[in-house]
């Protein structure tokens, strides 16, 4: 069976769940801002920045939304990102608000050694292993995630979503978290493997470029 945030909910929402409760996402998980950075930071490094352009507007990750950057500031450690942190864009410049609200997992970290994000997006991690961060992967990436946050957009042209709201965002979990361990399995299976196959697609397109360029 294919599990998605989507038909999680649903199923919540169709059938009496015995021993199941809705809890704040501030319960299981930190929410951490971002890197506030300016553009005379962003200068040719081995550190990147996460920004909304690793937002697909039609979901996914895009490795090319990585912005090079030399950070002036000291960086503190919850600002950095690791593989398969989630991060929420809080900002938003498509006229229909695709991206505000999106959660997406950091797939590839590309070439560089470290990784931090930027302040137009917020971290969401764990808390005290309460819950896998491949399951909380995927029970943010869906409908119901997104539909809570256009409730607290603001602005016109560009779009902001207060920090604060995401916070009180509910999940339904089971009492006994094991209850759900084949959904967490197949989440941990799947993100492994999209991983994976992104990182591989990197490669091959780097090295079809560098064959073209040498030879043609």
């Amino acid at each position: 069976m294919k599990y998605t945030s989507n038909n999680y909910f649903q199923f919540f929402k169709n059938h009496s769940c015995k021993n199941w409760t809705y809890v704040k996402l501030e319960d299981i998980a930190k929410i951490s801002s971002g890197y506030s950075y300016q553009g005379s930071e962003l200068l040719p490094s081995n550190t990147a920045m996460a920004t909304i352009k690793n937002f697909n507007r039609t979901g996914g990750f895009n490795t090319n939304g990585f912005k090079e950057i030399k950070p002036k500031k000291n960086v503190k450690l919850e600002k950095y990102v690791n593989l398969f942190d989630v991060l929420v864009a809080h900002t938003d410049i498509t006229q229909n608000g695709d991206i505000i609200g999106n959660a997406e997992v950091v797939l590839d970290t590309v070439k560089y050694k470290k990784n931090i994000y930027s302040m137009d997006l917020v971290k969401v991690t764990p808390k005290n292993h309460l819950i896998s961060p491949f399951l909380l992967a995927l029970l943010l990436q869906g409908n119901e995630l997104k539909k809570y946050c256009l409730r607290y957009v603001n602005g016109t042209t560009v779009l902001h979503l207060n920090k604060k709201a995401i916070k009180k965002f509910e999940i339904p979990i089971p009492n006994n978290i094991s209850d759900i361990n084949n959904i967490e399995k197949y989440a941990r299976y799947a993100y492994k493997n999209m991983s994976i196959n992104l990182k591989e697609n990197r490669i091959l397109k780097s090295l079809k470029t560098e064959i073209l360029n040498k030879y043609f």
